[in-house]
């Protein structure tokens, strides 16, 4: 797979508390909370637990599921530690990818938080995720659209983030054709940039330079209000 990356600390922030890791058969992105360098720690922690996992892909959710939850007890165990992690939480998404004897790959997505993957394939975007967000229980419950969901002032109350108490991995299968585009981001991306936007770069990827950079470009011209990480892998 091809990979581009780009991250930036946005317009407002003064520190970058998103992380993300690419291994020869994973991506996965990160975007932390809590006070003082607390974010940072705990995306950090929760990527370098991806990095130490053994995914081979024999058995994509189970293993998914147990990076995930081993990122979960650290990070907990870190807060407990030390009084001034006291708090702190990332989201996690993970994919894994598996090239299969036809040409095609298995993807496997585990989930926790609002961090988004996506699939670009024949001309269509397709997310993948669902935001584990106040705003995004509203949207799914048909009492918010997506629009009113972008300036919501609880946008970014999440019902679940590794750091909180209880989490449940939301997990996604696909197959993908050759040719097809896997997108992973933090939500310094999806708030300003519409997915019809990301539909157009993407159909552009690569013609394109590096597209994960136009992306967190773009969300800066729309005023930067976050750290923002694009992963882009062109499978």
């Amino acid at each position: 797979m091809d990979v581009r990356i780009a991250t930036d600390v946005g317009r407002v922030r003064t520190n970058n508390e998103d992380a993300y890791g690419v291994g020869a058969n994973y991506l996965v992105v990160c975007d932390g909370m809590g006070g003082h360098a607390a974010g940072e720690v705990a995306a950090s922690l929760a990527v370098q637990i991806v990095s130490e996992a053994n995914l081979q892909g024999e058995n994509p959710e189970q293993e998914i599921c147990a990076a995930i939850e081993h990122a979960q007890e650290r990070i907990l165990a870190a807060a407990r530690a030390n009084p001034s992690y006291n708090g702190m939480g990332t989201t996690i998404t993970l994919a894994l990818l598996k090239p299969t004897s036809d040409g095609s790959v298995d993807l496997t997505i585990g989930h926790v938080g609002d961090s988004r993957a996506y699939i670009y394939s024949d001309g269509v975007l397709e997310r993948l995720t669902s935001d584990h967000s106040v705003v995004g229980e509203l949207v799914r419950a048909g009492k918010l659209t997506a629009s009113e969901a972008r300036n919501h002032d609880r946008r970014h109350v999440l019902t679940q983030a590794l750091g909180s108490s209880q989490i449940e991995v939301e997990l996604i299968s696909r197959q993908l054709p050759k040719g097809s585009i896997v997108l992973l981001c933090t939500d310094g991306l999806t708030d300003v940039v519409d997915d019809s936007k990301l539909a157009e770069i993407l159909a552009r990827a690569e013609e394109l330079e590096n597209p994960a950079q136009v992306l967190v470009n773009l969300a800066n011209e729309a005023g930067g209000p976050d750290n923002v990480t694009v992963l882009l892998a062109i499978l």
